[in-house]
């Protein structure tokens, strides 16, 4: 076969189309007329076999870029050459990570068929090329056939022109998006022919050297964590001729060109996660979820884990890793009955109606891992799709791209010291880590709740000082749910609550210990009637309950935001995206807290800066309590405030009433006894005298 390339328009067109690089179908334009004659290219006319081309790839993230608004689609004419204006605005929003793998299809053909009956410009392709792309074996040409001058004598190989390689590439992207780009980056991720570039740094760079002329198939195989949708694959053609236009004072069709310079661009995005509780309704709680929750001892918690799985455009976006860490503090005991269900909706995710769920998980989609670390007491509870699952999430057409993923399990309040009492609440962490293909970069996102217990700190005493403590007795009622405490003693006048009751003679008896000392513990921020029931012999009991009043600590808790590119806080271009990106990090009040709580920092766990905020904690209002309508105060518990509220109750001595006749009746004896010796006296000396 002769290796004779005659230049001809349609060729150039090819090349300059091909190398128009854009996530959407545009990219890949129709031929165009050249305005160049043959002779202008000199003695350039023929293609340089023996010369050796490169392909230049620059990879940006147009997410973040059109949310700085720097960039908008369309503004870049793609022309094969390298635009050092387009680099310099891009540069900030260069996507670390991101594999790209080519394939050399075959070579440029002339077909001159039967004396120059026909002339064009044809390109070689593989049969398995042929079969994706969905050409028909009929609309090929014979580069075998005897009238051909240039037989090509390859086997497995087709012949099309540019415009039908063109058509068929964009009908197929356009049509068929998901299933013709992954079968297109799974041929090239798994073809022995192909080859992979490095890839790209933390400039979006990579390339290829060293490459022998004629067509190329170059497609994204892995991306990183935060990349969604991965650009279309483009075919370019080794050399091309240049083009002319506003952005170069070069003339077009003027010379041929071996090394490519490619600026294909992603959509970014990242998946959200917001850790919620609720206690539940059969525990007293009114059935909706939030960051923090007030809770007694001996509750059942429902706990939610809310996220959005992130957009799945193909199979180089496919979710490799997807982890939920959930850290349980210590007062809290893990009911081992996680589930994950799917939803399409965010509200019926974010309140778990699972009768609107699109698919539950039980078992075999996840695996589940439950250890409590014996120093801080903590239970670690880990939840990681399995192969099964991610495969799942990532079906090009049952798939759960941009669903919601519920993780929900329930825990027991701890009936015990473990429990944290105050401000400091009951922190439950939740971390997800996520990978896409790209096997070197995940990230992270983080979110809290917390749930807040309280207590009574009562000292019993007596007017004269002697009573016994121990014999007082009272009852806590809770009057918002109209139920009776019931707990348990755990030593002298020290109680843990565990449970509730609406029948009287079920609720609890508090004794304080004999030194008037009477904790209860673990309670949760309502209104409280406290009853005195009995007390020591001689004193009296209060006329009335006491009205206890406790109001929960609250406090925001925004969790945090995955950013969209490898950004530094510090630069325009991260200032730029935290204030244009979903409109910055806004609190429950719909105030901006992006530059004061939302901080872009360093993600430690692959090493690189992105564009991402913190967990946002706000300010927390303490816990407060009133006695009969009057401000309380609180003490402590174990170093955390406003833990228990402080009652000092005072029996005093009954009155000393009278007994019947007593007075009267001591003189009454008196007087009996001095009048009976008087009688007795005289008596004798009567007898005497006789």
């Amino acid at each position: 076969m002769r290796k004779r390339h005659l230049l001809k328009k349609a060729g150039t067109s090819l090349i300059a189309a091909a190398l128009m690089l854009s996530c959407t179908a545009s990219a890949y334009a129709q031929e165009k007329e050249s305005g160049a004659a043959e002779d202008a290219l000199e003695a350039s006319d023929v293609i340089d076999i023996t010369k050796k081309g490169s392909i230049t790839i620059y990879k940006y993230d147009m997410t973040s870029a059109e949310a700085a608004g720097v960039y908008t689609e369309g503004s870049h004419q793609a022309t094969g050459e390298a635009d050092p204006a387009l680099q310099e605005i891009m540069s900030p929003y260069a996507v670390e990570g991101v594999e790209f793998s080519y394939l050399r299809c075959g070579d440029i053909e002339t077909y001159s068929y039967n004396g120059g009956a026909a002339v064009k410009l044809v390109y070689e392709i593989p049969e398995e090329l042929r079969r994706i792309l969905g050409l028909k074996e009929a609309d090929a040409v014979s580069m075998a056939d005897e009238n051909v001058s240039s037989q090509c004598l390859h086997t497995g190989v087709w012949h099309y022109t540019s415009q039908q390689l063109n058509d068929a590439l964009k009908n197929g992207l356009e049509n068929e998006n998901i299933k013709t780009k992954s079968a297109l980056e799974n041929y090239l991720s798994t073809s022995e022919k192909s080859e992979k570039m490095t890839l790209t740094d933390q400039f979006g760079y990579t390339y290829a050297d060293k490459l022998q002329t004629g067509l190329y198939l170059i497609v994204e195989t892995k991306v990183p964590e935060q990349v969604t949708a991965t650009c279309n694959p483009w075919l370019v053609s080794l050399p091309f001729t240049n083009e002319g236009g506003d952005w170069n004072d070069e003339k077009g069709g003027e010379k041929w060109l071996y090394d490519a310079v490619c600026y294909p661009k992603n959509q970014t995005g990242n998946p959200t996660l917001d850790k919620l509780v609720r206690q539940r309704p059969d525990c007293g709680g009114d059935g909706g979820y939030d960051s923090t929750e007030t809770v007694s001892e001996g509750d059942v918690l429902d706990y939610l884990l809310v996220s959005k799985i992130p957009h799945i455009t193909s199979q180089a976006t496919w979710l490799k890793t997807y982890t939920f860490k959930d850290t349980l503090s210590k007062g809290l005991t893990y009911n081992k009955d996680v589930k994950i269900a799917l939803y399409s909706h965010e509200e019926d995710a974010k309140n778990n109606k699972t009768e609107k769920a699109e698919a539950i998980w039980t078992a075999d989609e996840f695996t589940q891992s439950a250890l409590k670390d014996g120093k801080s007491g903590q239970t670690v509870l880990t939840i990681s799709m399995t192969d099964k699952g991610l495969e799942k999430m990532n079906h090009p057409e049952q798939g759960f791209s941009d669903y919601y993923m519920v993780v929900y399990y329930t825990a027991k309040v701890n009936s015990d010291h473990t429990t944290v009492l105050g401000d400091d609440g009951n922190e439950n962490d939740a971390v997800l880590t996520w990978k896409r293909t790209s096997e070197k970069y995940f990230n992270t996102l983080e979110d809290r709740c917390v749930v807040y217990a309280f207590g009574l700190n009562l000292n019993k005493t007596f007017s004269d000082g002697k009573g016994n403590a121990a014999k007082a007795a009272f009852t806590l009622f809770n009057k918002d749910n109209q139920v009776y405490v019931v707990a348990e003693e755990a030593a002298g006048g020290t109680y843990y609550v565990t449970g509730k009751t609406n029948m009287k003679e079920q609720a609890t008896i508090f004794r304080p210990a004999e030194s008037g000392k009477l904790l209860i513990n673990g309670i949760e921020g309502d209104n409280y009637q406290l009853t005195e029931c009995s007390t020591d012999n001689g004193y009296s009991i209060l006329k009335e309950g006491i009205m206890i009043t406790i109001n929960s600590t609250t406090e925001t808790i925004i969790p945090s935001v995955a950013g969209t590119t490898g950004l530094e806080a510090a630069t325009d271009a991260g200032q730029a995206i935290n204030k244009n990106y979903n409109g910055g990090i806004v609190d429950a009040e719909g105030v901006n807290v992006s530059e004061s709580k939302g901080v872009q920092r360093l993600e430690n766990a692959n090493g690189r800066t992105i564009g991402k905020t913190d967990m946002y904690e706000g300010d927390k209002i303490s816990a407060s309590a009133s006695v009969d309508g009057i401000d309380a105060a609180m003490s402590d518990a174990d170093g955390s405030v406003n833990a228990r509220v402080n009652l000092n109750i005072l029996n005093s001595k009954t009155f000393l009433l009278p007994q019947t006749g007593g007075t009267g009746l001591y003189a009454a004896t008196i007087i009996g006894a001095i009048a009976i010796g008087l009688g007795f006296v005289l008596t004798r000396k009567k007898r005497q005298r006789a």
